[in-house]
């Protein structure tokens, strides 16, 4: 457990929770063009959270 709270991506998740969070929201009203832009955040910020490698 404490090496999840000192892990440097823990932003990263957080961030993509609430990314999640907006798409329900947006996908609930109704509108399309914000699920797909706040799904687009999200796979940005997956795919540099799981895949990059420095």
């Amino acid at each position: 457990m404490m090496k999840f709270l000192t892990d440097p991506r823990l932003f990263n998740f957080v961030i993509m929770t609430m990314y999640g969070l907006n798409i329900v929201r947006w996908a609930v009203a109704g509108k399309l063009a914000d699920v797909c832009y706040w799904t687009s955040a999200l796979t940005i910020t997956a795919t540099v959270t799981f895949l990059y490698k420095h």
